[in-house]
């Protein structure tokens, strides 16, 4: 897991701190009857979705159209998403979801292939990071390397 405070500082550097409070993390707990992980709580302090390394990472917050608390239940009623499964975004043929439970907690993988997360008999070798921190550090990372050009 990395470092929360350099998490933060390496985040303002390039963009304003925009976070949710621990009301509306409890409420998305409850709404979605999961737990969320200790390095997603404390990101959602200072940030609270929206483009990162070119990755439109679904708001956290409930009053946006398109939030992941509206995107992991639009995908858990049409596919099937084991619970413990958030959507974190969906890109071009591809989702990106984080397990609350298990680790590799953050997984990008094929969208035709989101049926196999429970079994994780993927065809398609998906891209995974440990935790959220690490995840969200490697989106930094690409946004910085991005704003050289």
């Amino acid at each position: 897991m990395k470092d929360m405070n350099e998490l933060r500082n390496k985040y303002k550097a390039l963009y304003d701190i925009d976070g949710v409070s621990k009301e509306d993390l409890d409420k998305i707990e409850n709404e979605l009857q999961i737990k969320l992980p200790s390095d997603f709580r404390e990101i959602s302090g200072f940030y609270s979705g929206g483009i990162v390394g070119g990755i439109d990472i679904h708001s956290f917050l409930f009053s946006e159209p398109t939030n992941f608390i509206s995107e992991t239940i639009r995908i858990r009623e049409a596919v099937g998403l084991p619970n413990r499964f958030i959507v974190i975004a969906e890109e071009a043929e591809s989702i990106i979801v984080m397990d609350t439970e298990k680790k590799p907690s953050i997984m990008w993988l094929d969208s035709v292939e989101v049926t196999k997360l429970e079994m994780q008999d993927f065809i398609s070798k998906p891209d995974v990071w440990e935790d959220f921190s690490d995840f969200f550090n490697y989106l930094l990372d690409e946004e910085e390397e991005e704003r050289k050009y």
